[in-house]
């Protein structure tokens, strides 16, 4: 038995990085007499078949938690993505996501992004970190926040949301 993280899901398929190989592999059906389904980020038990067979997925550890849209797992961080135009930023969009985040015990960060076409992003900026949250300010033209979104994948299992 090799232990990895599932990395990517397709049409069934399982890909399981085990830190030097990434693995495609199918789920047992015994899952799906549990009606259970693996899901990207979930920690996992392989094993490799060797051309023998396909490889599979064994076992499922527990999750810290999970959300079903996207379907994902284990989650250190969703980062919520704005624009302050086209799209307009919608704050209840927000909300819903960091409601759901906070909720799930999923550290959200809120990404305001095309600061330069705008000048509201103080007023955003307030209310968020006013209520604790990480915001951090994106202009695509000087790549400012970039770093700062790079450190924090560091080490991290993350997703991406937003009505961007």
């Amino acid at each position: 038995m090799i232990k990895g993280k599932i990395i990517k899901g397709i049409g069934g398929f399982y890909y399981v990085d085990t830190g030097d190989t990434v693995y495609e592999c199918k789920a047992r059906g015994n899952f799906r007499k549990k009606n259970i389904t693996p899901l990207v980020g979930d920690n996992v038990e392989i094993t490799v078949n060797n051309g023998d067979h396909e490889n599979t997925v064994d076992k499922i550890f527990d999750r810290k938690n999970s959300l079903i849209r996207p379907p994902l797992a284990n989650l250190d961080t969703l980062f919520i993505v704005a624009s302050l135009v086209e799209p307009r930023i919608n704050t209840l969009i927000i909300d819903k996501l960091i409601a759901i985040a906070e909720y799930k015990k999923i550290e959200p960060v809120l990404v305001i992004t095309k600061t330069d076409l705008d000048e509201s992003f103080e007023e955003y900026y307030t209310i968020y970190n006013s209520a604790g949250f990480k915001v951090i300010k994106c202009n695509n033209e000087t790549g400012e926040g970039a770093g700062e979104i790079k450190e924090l994948l560091k080490g991290k299992i993350s997703a991406f949301t937003g009505n961007t």
